[in-house]
């Protein structure tokens, strides 16, 4: 479907496996990635038509990218991992634990869904054709009140200004198939596979689809927690730090 995954790596002990939401790329990670390191070996890469990883010619699914990660993980002779996904990342990382639910040992969803209802399908179809047709310049700024509460916003700080950038250098079209994925996908069925031990994290203030989706996963998954990352959108783990790397570690730790 796409070119070879390729890996980025840091630290030593256990991998811990990192995956971006649509529009950004690896780099996200780079607030907390030194402190994961500490105990773990945390790989994270840049989904197709994100980051440095190029444009497929087809189109594709949420499951072909939850393949290619896992014929990615075994080709580099990674076996057991820990895994944390950000919204379309929570996605990939559902339909990837529950087809191999010995390669996930403990996973974390952070603001995330398992499907989208009719009017964010209409949603991604219209985003995907913007973009096609005239790249993310128009959308960026639509899309940062989204990610971030308006108090964040006005800080106007580097994790802002790193969103924005990332967001104006993407491909229009690498975007717009990654909205066509996420508009197709409907993991309704897969949840209850989910053997992981599972942490559910969500900003308080996301979109109310993420959090009515945070708490039907908790539901559907036997082995699972959740928490409320507070005062944070759908971006949370940026905008509160802190509270995110305490509870991630927390977890991983307990």
């Amino acid at each position: 479907m796409s070119d070879q995954i390729v890996f980025n790596s840091i630290g030593s002990g256990k991998p811990l496996l990192l995956i971006h939401p649509l529009g950004l790329d690896h780099h996200i990670w780079d607030f907390c990635i030194e402190d994961f390191a500490k105990k773990r070996t945390v790989i994270t890469y840049d989904l197709p038509g994100h980051g440095t990883s190029s444009v497929p010619e087809q189109g594709y699914k949420i499951e072909d990218l939850s393949e290619d990660l896992c014929q990615a993980l075994e080709a580099n002779q990674i076996g057991t991992i820990d895994a944390l996904g950000l919204s379309i990342g929570g996605m990939i990382l559902q339909d990837l634990a529950s087809r191999n639910t010995k390669l996930v040992e403990q996973l974390i969803l952070v603001d995330t869904t398992y499907k989208y209802t009719k009017e964010w399908q209409d949603n991604w179809s219209t985003r995907a054709s913007m973009a096609r047709e005239n790249g993310l310049e128009t959308m960026v700024e639509q899309f940062l009140p989204a990610f971030f509460t308006e108090n964040y916003l006005n800080e106007n700080n580097d994790s802002i200004e790193y969103c924005r950038k990332t967001l104006l250098q993407m491909n229009g079209e690498g975007y717009a198939k990654a909205c066509e994925a996420l508009s197709d996908c409907n993991l309704e069925d897969r949840a209850h596979l989910i053997e992981s031990d599972t942490l559910i994290l969500c900003g308080d203030r996301d979109n109310p689809l993420f959090k009515d989706a945070a708490l039907w996963l908790d539901d559907q998954i036997s082995e699972s927690k959740m928490h409320w990352l507070t005062n944070a959108q759908h971006l949370a783990p940026l905008e509160q730090q802190t509270s995110f790397i305490e509870k991630v570690y927390d977890f991983l730790e307990a």
